[in-house]
């Protein structure tokens, strides 16, 4: 069934539906839904969350089965939900109106700057309502989104694990954003390990444990992506042990994610791998064909026009590989469909295909090179975008230039603007100053080299 035809038979058994539940209960669990696949072997509705997803599933999947016998001749053998973006933000839309009409609190604007304890840059694209749902992340996102809605109630600690690429950070920021937005007043920090490890360190050298303590202990949700990097690092360990118990005891939220399982974390304190497997774990697998097909899809947004479904399908099926090295892959090929204004050929999409498995290349944003270099010198987001000019905010400002100018096929001006607001001879500057600080360094050059790594997930420590 073609996707007019399934809406337009979707709006009939939505009308089906009103009569026979009533205008209250329609209004409330039925009305914003949409289809987004009409079969004899499967139906599949979507819906703005989990809560509405499990209410129907309880409730009316038989209503809405026999509606469909009804308005379409035919009875699904199946029928399944999943959260759809565009409904997820419409609601949360209608829940601000709310509560703003009560008086409550409302969410911030996503471009206000970030509150003083978040750090990091979150990627305005890591929201829970991008994620594309699937089998290979159905439990990671229903587990994020109840920690969102409900931080330190639902899973505590949530532990995510994956290899390099699956989503994971993706989630996590998603957490870190939907709490924020929801919550203003809640302290929530999102950090790579690193960060964690090289502002206790200082802290030990500063003698200034306490406030490191203090800041850490105070927070409402803390979040840790690349967990895997404390390895052997049994101070550290230590001390986000008594972190994490802080927290715990005082009904605050964590969450973790890490590349392996906590019980095959190496180089790990065991209380501490047992505490992370007293909460809920919840794996990401690499995405399947029709996931795949789903993200593919989504990248091609307002470019849809250019690509046969022959030439999507055909994606479909060959990229069998993580989910940025699709997104990156699928973005060449939306550039360069943008660049002739024609339609993408399959002898094209198999051309681009083979260089791009060749190269096997992942996709490097200047987001990730930002929240990497921030981990590493301990510097935060607001001071990498300032002018100041001290050593340590100026040097990782530098090294942020030269990578983006290494690894991303950004301009100079599109970097200096990035990094902020600077002009392309600043940006030029700087790559040429690590260029001769690496060759006199061998501390900094292995320092740029290891960042380098954990950026294309070469390092065991960079997923």
């Amino acid at each position: 069934m073609t996707e007019a035809l399934a809406k337009e038979q979707w709006n009939r058994v939505l009308m089906d539906l009103q009569e026979r539940v009533g205008a209250d209960v329609f209004k409330l669990w039925l009305r914003s839904t949409l289809i987004v696949r009409l079969e004899p072997e499967l139906i599949e509705v979507g819906v703005p969350n989990l809560v509405v997803s499990d209410w129907l599933k309880s409730q009316y999947s038989e209503d809405i089965l026999n509606s469909v016998s009804r308005v379409v001749g035919f009875r699904p053998a199946d029928i399944k939900y999943s959260v759809n973006g565009h409904l997820f933000r419409q609601l949360r839309k209608q829940e601000e109106t709310a509560r703003r009409a009560s008086g409550e609190p409302v969410a911030k604007d996503r471009n206000d700057e970030a509150p003083p304890k978040q750090v990091f840059n979150l990627n305005e694209r890591y929201t829970l309502d991008r994620v594309i749902v699937g089998p290979n992340n159905q439990l990671a996102f229903n587990c994020s989104w109840e920690v969102a809605r409900k931080p330190g109630q639902a899973f505590n600690p949530l532990f995510i694990y994956g290899k390099t690429g699956v989503g994971k950070t993706h989630l996590l920021q998603g957490i870190a954003r939907e709490v924020l937005e929801r919550f203003p007043s809640k302290e929530t920090l999102y950090i790579p390990a690193e960060y964690f490890v090289n502002q206790y360190v200082n802290a030990l050298q500063r003698r200034d444990v306490d406030a490191f303590r203090r800041r850490f202990r105070s927070l409402d949700v803390l979040i840790i992506d690349d967990l895997h990097f404390l390895g052997g690092k049994d101070v550290s360990q230590e001390e986000l042990l008594h972190t994490f118990n802080t927290l715990e005891q005082a009904g605050k939220q964590v969450v973790l994610a890490s590349d392996q399982h906590p019980r095959e974390l190496e180089e790990f304190k065991e209380q501490l791998t047992t505490r992370f497997m007293q909460g809920m774990i919840a794996e990401i697998k690499l995405p399947p064909r029709n996931t795949r097909l789903a993200i593919i899809k989504s990248k091609l947004e307002g470019h849809r026009q250019l690509f046969p479904q022959s030439v999507v399908e055909y994606l479909a099926d060959k990229l069998e590989c993580n989910v940025r090295e699709l997104e990156g892959y699928v973005t060449r090929l939306v550039a360069l469909a943008g660049l002739t204004g024609e339609k993408v050929t399959l002898h094209l999409a198999e051309q681009a295909l083979q260089d791009f498995v060749s190269a096997r290349s992942r996709m490097v944003e200047l987001n990730d090179i930002e929240n990497v270099v921030i981990a590493h010198y301990g510097v935060t987001s607001q001071q990498l975008h300032s002018r100041l000019r001290k050593r340590p905010v100026a040097l990782a400002r530098q090294v942020c230039m030269f990578l983006a100018r290494r690894l991303t096929s950004y301009s100079l001006k599109e970097i200096g603007r990035y990094f902020g607001g600077k002009n392309h001879t600043t940006v030029v500057f700087a790559v040429q100053a690590i260029e001769a600080k690496v060759e006199k360094s061998r501390a900094l050059n292995d320092e740029v080299e290891h960042l380098r790594r954990t950026l294309l997930g070469e390092n065991r420590n960079g997923g």
